[in-house]
């Protein structure tokens, strides 16, 4: 077990070295990469503006960051929920394995996904 809590540490850490060089890198830059879906199609996808709303999140611009893109809290939630179930599954039995737990959770989320998409082109949000 104390060898698992040590992975699951360093992937955490690592992941964690991974926003921060970002973080670097959307400061130096002064914004972050461009989605090659809006670049190729001029359409936004469902997570256009992520980049941009984790910055003025990390910067407690709450309401910036959900002008940026509405859906970024949920997707952030689904993202935190897959890690928190994944992370104890592998604790629990050594085994990784993606677990969003039932079935409906990833269908739904999927499902408000593809909504998102649509209305945001339409309405141009």
């Amino acid at each position: 077990m104390k060898q698992r809590i040590l992975k699951v540490c360093g992937v955490y850490a690592l992941l964690a070295l991974g926003v921060l060089g970002y973080c670097l890198f959307f400061r130096l830059l002064g914004g972050g990469l461009e989605c090659p879906f809006h670049v190729l199609t001029g359409l936004y996808c469902p997570g256009c503006g992520n980049s941009r709303a984790l910055h003025a999140m990390a910067q407690l611009h709450f309401a910036e960051a959900l002008r940026l893109n509405y859906l970024m809290p949920l997707e952030a939630a689904f993202v935190l929920y897959a890690a928190v179930r994944t992370t104890a599954h592998y604790l629990r039995t050594g085994v990784y394995r993606l677990t969003i737990g039932p079935e409906w959770v990833g269908i739904v989320f999927l499902a408000v996904l593809l909504v998102w998409w649509v209305v945001r082109n339409l309405l141009g949000v």
